[in-house]
């Protein structure tokens, strides 16, 4: 085994030491399918036939509880923190979360808020439609300070936190702020899968991970070139104040950009893509495990990057497992 794999191989052991707090938008995830059979006479849309619409397996933890889903399937510890409606779709997340081995306790139940549920109807490994039910709100100061109180007592254990937006209300800036310092006081790396509309929240972290667009619209620059890109993500990370910013640009890879100035290519090896679902949370999750079990931040996106390159050969909301993530090490070792 070259030395390069048998340190990825350690790395990946030490995953079930790491205990990571997952805090954002939980969300769930239901994934129909079936057969397109026809045209509907009744409008120029396609019939489809579905085959067991009562499969108990379509629903998958989604938003930040993929995240949390991934770390678990990686052989991570996870507790989750969020807040989630007191209805049906909150309670099947919660189930599929313990299902998981995920500790989900800390994760506040409010009344009156929608859980969002996302439902795709896929027909020949095809998406047709998404129907989103939710009503985006922002926490309320009851449960804003339940959850901070539940970080709280948590933190002393956990090797890193992670901050999941989604934009349904979780990642108010107060919290987030305050989570973020109690991180810092315990020396706990925190990483943020950002949106831009919350570019604030993203402040002082030790890794933001937008994809291409997304730092497009926080850096207020086109980032279409190798030029724009490196002088784009270099203003951005200086206005943020982070360690470390990774813009995840799809088939073209990755970069990360350093504080200490060192930008990094991460390149993609070329294969079929079914579906991105979900591929930026495998990357966070991926990302923490092996940046607090002892990689690189360099090392860590290289990793992710292989994780990612596995799940979007998946449909739906999809897991990567400590062992598909070998498999993927060893493939990448035999190509290059």
């Amino acid at each position: 085994m070259p030395p390069a794999q048998a340190r990825i191989e350690k790395l990946i052991r030490c995953f079930k030491r790491r205990t990571i707090g997952v805090l954002g938008d939980y969300m769930l995830d239901e994934l129909l399918r079936g057969e397109a059979t026809r045209i509907s006479p009744e409008a120029p849309v396609p019939v489809v036939l579905m085959s067991d619409p009562n499969s108990p397996d379509r629903f998958f933890p989604g938003g930040a509880g993929n995240v949390a889903a991934n770390i678990a399937a990686l052989g991570g510890r996870v507790i989750a923190f969020g807040a989630i409606g007191n209805d049906a779709s909150g309670q099947r997340v919660g189930r599929l979360l313990r299902r998981r081995g995920i500790a989900s306790s800390t994760l506040v139940r409010e009344s009156g808020r929608i859980t969002p549920h996302k439902i795709r109807v896929v027909a020949q490994q095809h998406q047709l439609v998404r129907l989103d039910i939710e009503k985006p709100q922002p926490l309320s100061a009851r449960a804003a300070e339940a959850l901070a109180r539940d970080v709280a007592r948590c933190v002393g254990r956990l090797d890193a936190v992670v901050l999941s937006d989604y934009r349904k209300g979780t990642l108010t800036l107060d919290l987030c702020n305050r989570v973020k310092a109690m991180a810092r006081q315990r020396r706990v790396p925190v990483l943020i899968d950002p949106k831009p509309e919350a570019l604030e929240i993203c402040r002082h972290a030790t890794l933001v991970t937008p994809n291409l667009r997304e730092a497009e619209l926080m850096a207020g620059l086109p980032l279409r070139n190798p030029s724009e890109l490196h002088a784009g993500g270099r203003r951005l990370l200086a206005a943020l104040n982070c360690s470390y910013l990774l813009i995840t640009r799809s088939a073209e890879g990755m970069t990360l950009f350093e504080a200490g100035g060192a930008a990094h290519e991460i390149s993609s090896t070329p294969r079929p893509v079914y579906d991105v679902t979900g591929a930026g949370d495998t990357v966070l999750a991926v990302l923490a495990l092996a940046y607090t079990s002892g990689a690189t931040m360099r090392e860590a996106a290289e990793l992710a990057n292989l994780a990612a390159g596995r799940v979007v050969l998946k449909f739906g909301t999809a897991e990567i497992s400590a062992a598909e993530l070998r498999e993927a090490v060893a493939a990448n070792v035999q190509e290059d």
